[in-house]
Formats: C-alpha cells, sequence, structure tokens
C-alpha cells in the first residue's frame, strides 16, 4: 500500500541503521515505527514573512521567515536583512517613535524583496519540490535539471549566483526556471521517434505545466505577503 520509494527508503532503514548500537527494548519499536510509519525523506517547513507591524517589535531570521533548508539561504537571508534594517534605522533619529519604525519596516518588507529574499525563498522551496518529486512530470523537469548544470557556463554560473545571494535578481531566477523547463521539452521531444510526436508534444506541454504549477504559486505567496502590510 505504500508507495514504492518508501518502501525502499524503509528497507535502506533497516538494512543499514546500526541496530547493534539500540538496546534490545528500542529495537522492535524502531522496526515496527519504521515499517507503520511514513517516512519523509526531505522535512520541510516554510513560513512566509508575513508583515508584523508591532511597536517595539523586529522579527529577524527563521522566527519571520522560513524556507526550506536545501539551499542553505536561510543565515544569507537573515544577514542581509540585518544590514538592511542597519542602514534603514539609521535614518531614524529616535527608535522609539514606532510610527517611523513602522515606515521603515513597510520599506524593508519592499526593499527585501528585490535584493535577496524573493530570490532564496522562491529558489529553495522550488528545487524542493523537484527533489521531493512523486510526480513523472516533476520527475522530468528535475533530470533537465540535472542535465541543464552539466552544461557548464551561464547554467552553473547563473543558478550559483543565485545560490550564494551574490546576484539575487528575480529575472535572473525565473529566467533559469523557464530555460530548465525548455530545456526539458527539447529532450523529451529528441528522444522521440517520429511516430511518437504526438506524445511527445503533450509531455512536453505537461512538463511546462508542471513548471507553472511550482512557480506562480510560490511568487504569488511571496507577493501576498507584502500587500497585506
Amino acid at each position: 500500500s505504500h508507495h514504492p520509494h518508501y518502501r525502499s527508503l524503509a528497507c535502506y532503514t533497516l538494512s543499514y541503521t546500526p541496530t547493534h548500537s539500540l538496546t534490545a527494548h528500542i529495537k522492535s519499536p524502531f522496526r515496527a515505527a519504521v515499517d507503520a510509519s511514513q517516512i519523509r525523506t526531505m522535512p520541510n517547513s516554510f513560513l512566509p514573512p508575513c508583515p508584523n507591524p508591532v511597536p517595539g517589535v523586529v522579527l529577524l531570521g527563521d522566527a519571520f521567515n522560513m524556507r526550506h533548508p536545501l539551499t542553505g539561504g536561510g543565515m544569507s537571508v537573515a544577514l542581509n536583512d540585518v544590514l538592511l534594517w542597519r542602514r534603514m534605522l539609521g535614518e531614524v533619529r529616535d527608535v522609539g517613535d514606532h510610527r517611523a519604525v513602522l515606515k521603515c519596516l513597510e520599506k524593508f518588507q519592499w526593499q527585501r524583496k528585490g535584493s535577496h529574499a524573493f530570490v532564496v525563498n522562491v529558489l529553495a522551496q522550488a528545487l524542493y519540490k523537484l527533489f521531493s518529486a512523486s510526480d513523472e512530470y516533476l520527475f522530468e523537469l528535475r533530470s533537465a535539471c540535472y542535465k541543464y548544470f552539466q552544461m557548464g557556463g551561464m547554467a552553473v554560473s547563473g543558478p550559483v549566483g543565485l545560490l550564494s545571494v551574490v546576484t539575487p535578481r528575480p529575472h535572473i531566477l525565473v529566467g533559469h526556471f523557464y530555460a530548465v523547463a525548455i530545456f526539458g521539452t527539447y529532450l523529451i521531444m529528441k528522444s522521440k521517434f517520429p511516430w511518437q510526436l504526438h506524445k511527445g508534444i503533450f509531455r512536453a506541454l505537461m512538463v511546462v505545466w508542471k513548471a507553472c504549477t511550482v512557480m506562480f504559486p510560490l511568487i504569488g505567496s511571496e507577493l501576498k505577503n507584502v500587500f497585506q502590510f
């Protein structure tokens, strides 16, 4: 009744976990838990950056905005947020003036989107969806992603610039993501014989559609929380 991927992971866990290090009363519950429970390969918590206009309170780090740790971008976002706040609070004469600080908070929400937060949040969640894929079209997209990186050049330096928050530009992120999707359609069509062309076209369109279902909701969630201010 379990997904095949889950069964393989359960078998791996039972085979390679050093059960000899477990005490006798733990071994049996451990085996039962592995066999009965659904193992999540990439546990994920996502906290969009919701405005918090509470006088005297400024949230930073995971308390304010959390994304999947796959890209390792949490510390980069937090440090860039600190730099942004430092610059903005330097313009406030009295930090006890809550109205002035809240105006800074509103500016902070917008500026962090354009400078670093948008790219890291969307990239982390998008890659999580690809690498934890259980859908055949997402598998195609993930395979295209690997082969895209193998081309080198801008196909590597662009995503690395995004991951490292060196060039955190939203248009670069969207451009590379859809470049992967289009590259995936090329790989699909290349693998089909002429009499399979109709199947290839359908599969290619589904891959592009899946790319849209991954990217657009993430972009929407980022923008929605800014407009809630």
